[in-house]
């Protein structure tokens, strides 16, 4: 009797995980404003989300490592991950931009704007868009750099300038909004290049291939829920406020300076490949990659 009660869990238990296993299991970073659209899907049409599972994690790096191992599907992350998962063979392809700019410099009162910051320290989270896009300003602008330190985790970054041990720091929205009282912004890193991508949605190949339906309906889902967002300002900054835990006017501040639109258009697929140049150059990537292994076209 007891070894057919243990079978009879054992089934449950691999039933349950069938079950789950069935759901497209997406990831997102908690903190971050970059998943407001399925923030909002949730909070209007929470029976669009039946058949997805939702995961949190603290950081982009994080989510990268659930990615690439195989326990979450699809996940909204910093582009220079899934370059750098390219470079190793790792099989994730970019679907579709997502979140536009939402970044910029914070620094101490002193640095009035990014020409003041040559020979200050600047704070920058290794690897990630916040160290790539503001080299890329930099030498755009064609300013001389300031010393960039990295750090593994926007929170360390965050108590290094109040600590200050660096003067600035690369931060994004609503989180630079938070330390806005006694540092000051400089420079949002749209003011050089306006509506780049910042946020993508990664897939595994595998999901694509297994779940690839789920996928497509997802897409259509935040497509809607993009174009319900720009028509519902209202309703909108309510959900953000609440989900994020922040005052009405961080909210605004943070949407004025945050943009999502889906799509792989040529000037993003463009913007991402001279990041990717750049993150070659320092040793980020493994090897040199084509659009071909990282874009998977999915909306028209």
């Amino acid at each position: 009797m007891k070894y057919i009660l243990i079978i009879i869990c054992c089934a449950i238990l691999a039933a349950c995980g069938n079950q789950q296993s069935d759901k497209l299991v997406i990831g997102l970073i908690k903190p971050s404003m970059n998943h407001l659209p399925v923030q909002y899907a949730l909070d209007t049409n929470p029976e669009e989300l039946n058949n997805y599972q939702i995961q949190y994690f603290h950081s982009g790096w994080e989510t990268n490592e659930a990615l690439v191992a195989g326990r979450i599907d699809l996940a909204i992350m910093p582009f220079t991950y899934a370059w750098m998962d390219v470079s190793q063979d790792k099989k994730v392809k970019i679907i579709s931009f997502l979140e536009r700019e939402s970044d910029g410099i914070i620094a101490s009162s002193e640095y009035a704007n990014r020409e003041n910051l040559t020979g200050s320290k600047m704070g920058v989270l290794k690897n990630s868009t916040l160290e790539i896009i503001p080299e890329m300003v930099f030498e755009k602008q064609g300013l001389s750099m300031p010393q960039m330190v990295p750090f593994r985790t926007p929170m360390d970054m965050a108590a290094a300038l109040q600590s200050g041990e660096v003067d600035a720091i690369s931060y994004y929205v609503p989180s630079i909004y938070n330390l806005a009282e006694r540092f000051q912004i400089v420079d949002w890193y749209s003011n050089t290049f306006p509506a780049h991508p910042c946020c993508d949605l990664v897939a595994s190949e595998k999901a694509l291939k297994s779940k690839g339906n789920q996928v497509n309906a997802f897409m259509k889902m935040l497509e809607n829920s993009i174009r319900q967002m720009e028509g519902d300002p209202q309703n909108t900054s309510k959900i953000a406020q609440n989900s994020f835990g922040l005052s009405e006017q961080i909210t605004s501040q943070s949407l004025a300076h945050t943009k999502y639109m889906l799509g792989l258009e040529a000037s993003g697929k463009d913007f991402e490949a001279q990041a990717a140049e750049l993150m070659l150059s320092k040793g980020y990537l493994a090897r040199k990659t084509t659009s071909n292994e990282i874009y998977h076209q999915i909306l028209p």
